[in-house]
């Protein structure tokens, strides 16, 4: 880097520090946005920093859905660096550094990848200040994803090594990419990558570069892609509906928006449409400038890579307008990625390509008039981000329902907590288990065991809306109390057990055994054995990596009730009994022995790199 390089990144580092004003570090105080951050991942992070400071990992999430795995769920970021931020700090400033971290991470990627591969230090900057600051990146913080804006950070980055075809750094990116909480990016921007190297004239050798690089990122996230990708064959993705799929597909009025975004606060708020809609299809707007020059590099070279790129993103971002998706989404895994406007990332990396192509060709003569489109360009996007960028006081989200709280609180059984009431992932922060849930994806035997109960669907791609509390899966589930106004919670009578016995005609026996919750992974059943029983009930999920050991011998479980569990009894089963319920990953001692290995080759290869 040049001395003038140095000095854009100094600019670059104020302005993202200031970007949202200058109360953003102060108590009760985070960056703007429209609810899900609180919503969702302040809850889901929480619950999990709670797990690990009482020496135990988060590996199960009671508290919603009637159970769900946690570690499993990338977006949790267990395993990523920059989460550890919230372990010293407040979550509230963790997530708002974090967020303001990955924007200027994702515009210094960008700049270095631009003086790669041989532009000029401005023109390098104009690219990267525009992907860092174009609402593809920002509306993220707005949409209150975290996640997502973090995974796109590191896309410049993994181009960089990619095409210096350094297999090491590439891989470590990806696994990093991957551990940020949002693999679906790190996918999109792997197929680009994967176009490019078949196109190149160096393909052979981006060829080796992708495969070994991909298949080291394997080893490296092995503690976390193997509990997501079996979670994930596991929950409603796997055989959920087209509708699902296609809920979030760019039709032919959004495009317009990549040229001239209707993303002003204003437009947001009084929109019909969902605003994550609006954000999700109407965002890949790179800047007036870049857009310009995207527009020439693609006059230049009509038949270019980033005119496929471009290409390829508009034909899958179209979603349920375009005829060909849907058998797309029946013959390939795509249906696991749910959201085709996402795609879009595809246009807008095709746009900054054709602009760093357009920038190449630009001659001294042309600085000027290129230093006032940038100039313009520049405001605009700061215009456009006011918006989208700024603190908000967090208190009113965040504010502890002490009612709720004191009333039930730890308390062994589950609470139908009204769907009017909203917000039903704050009973993680509470330690109350809710049968309702808001959630990336959950279990997939969830919804029809809803449906049962309710009479009717319950259960949507991400949430869930439960209502009645006297149904027999109600009962089964435990629920013991309902809450329907914000200081009004009712009682279950007779109380419903979290545990009990069936006999072999599956009814329920009398009596129930002594239950003690150790911790969110342990439960200990115990007591006397019914003469009749032949199965003990436990009213969590059936899910494989669950495990049950009879007075210290492992039994057998299966599903009860299509989405329960159910401990098989020991044969000679008699008199006292204790059950050990525990819940841990399949091969986790090998995972973490594998990422370690893995990590510590890793740090000694790039110490071998000039």
């Amino acid at each position: 880097m040049t001395k003038k390089d140095f000095v854009f990144l100094f600019l670059w580092s104020l302005l993202i520090l200031f970007l949202p004003g200058f109360s953003w570090w102060t108590p009760h105080t985070g960056l703007f946005n429209f609810g899900d951050l609180y919503f969702y991942h302040y809850p889901l992070r929480e619950t999990a920093l709670n797990c690990l400071q009482k020496g135990q990992f988060p590996f199960w999430n009671p508290y919603i859905f009637g159970g769900v795995p946690l570690a499993a769920n990338s977006q949790a970021a267990l395993f990523y660096p920059l989460a550890v931020v919230g372990k010293i700090f407040p979550l509230l400033f963790s997530f708002s550094f974090e967020n303001l971290f990955h924007l200027w991470w994702a515009g210094l990627g960008m700049a270095l990848l631009g003086k790669s591969q041989g532009l000029k230090s401005e023109a390098a900057w104009i690219l990267g200040i525009s992907y860092g600051l174009c609402p593809f990146l920002t509306g993220r913080i707005a949409e209150g994803i975290p996640t997502i804006l973090a995974s796109l950070a590191w896309v410049p980055w993994a181009w960089t090594a990619f095409l210096f075809q350094n297999k090491i750094l590439l891989s470590g990116i990806w696994a990093l990419q991957f551990f940020s909480g949002h693999p679906q990016f790190m996918i999109i921007n792997a197929f680009a990558m994967l176009l490019w190297a078949c196109f190149s004239k160096f393909h052979k050798e981006l060829l080796k570069t992708f495969l070994l690089s991909s298949a080291f990122a394997a080893f490296l996230a092995s503690i976390q892609w193997v509990m997501t990708a079996q979670f994930l064959f596991h929950s409603i993705r796997e055989n959920w509906t087209l509708l699902y799929s296609l809920g979030y597909s760019v039709d032919k009025k959004e495009f317009l928006s990549w040229i001239w975004p209707g993303l002003g606060l204003k437009g947001l708020m009084n929109a019909t449409t969902p605003v994550s809609v609006i954000l999700e299809n109407s965002s890949a707007f790179p800047g007036l400038i870049v857009l310009l020059l995207a527009g020439l590099g693609v006059l230049k070279k009509p038949f270019s890579f980033f005119s496929l790129l471009i290409a390829t993103g508009i034909f899958l971002a179209l979603g349920r307008h375009n005829p060909a998706y849907p058998w797309l989404l029946s013959h390939t895994p795509l249906h696991f990625l749910r959201t085709p406007s996402r795609f879009s990332f595809l246009c807008l990396w095709g746009f900054f390509c054709a602009a760093g192509s357009a920038l190449k060709s630009f001659k001294k003569s042309a600085q000027v008039p290129l230093a006032i489109l940038a100039a313009l360009s520049f405001f605009q996007l700061l215009i456009l981000n006011r918006d989208l960028v700024k603190a908000q006081d967090a208190a009113p989200y965040l504010r502890p329902h002490h009612f709720f709280a004191q009333t039930l609180s730890g308390k062994p059984g589950r609470v139908l907590i009204s769907p009017a009431i909203g917000n039903p992932d704050k009973a993680m922060m509470y330690h109350v288990m809710n049968v309702n849930g808001y959630e990336a994806f959950y279990l997939k035997g969830f919804p029809d065991y809803a449906f049962r109960s309710e009479g009717r669907p319950a259960a949507d791609a991400s949430r869930s809306y439960l209502q009645k509390w006297d149904t027999p899966e109600m009962k089964d589930l435990g629920v013991n109390w309902v809450f329907l106004k914000p200081d009004s919670i009712i009682s279950v009578s007779p109380p419903n057990s979290l545990a009990y016995f069936v006999n072999q005609e599956k009814q329920r026996l009398p009596g129930n055994p002594a239950l003690n919750i150790l911790n969110e992974n342990h439960w200990r059943i115990s007591g006397e054995v019914n003469e009749t029983a032949k199965a003990l009930v436990v009213s969590e999920p059936f899910y494989r990596n669950w495990q049950a050991y009879w007075n210290g011998k492992k039994t057998s479980i299966v599903s009860w009730n299509g989405f329960l569990s159910l401990v098989v009894k020991p044969a000679k089963a008699s008199g006292a009994f204790s059950v050990d319920f525990i819940y841990c990953p399949n091969y986790w001692t090998i995972l973490i022995l594998i990422s370690m290995a893995a990590w510590l080759i890793w740090f000694s290869l790039v110490l071998k790199i000039p």
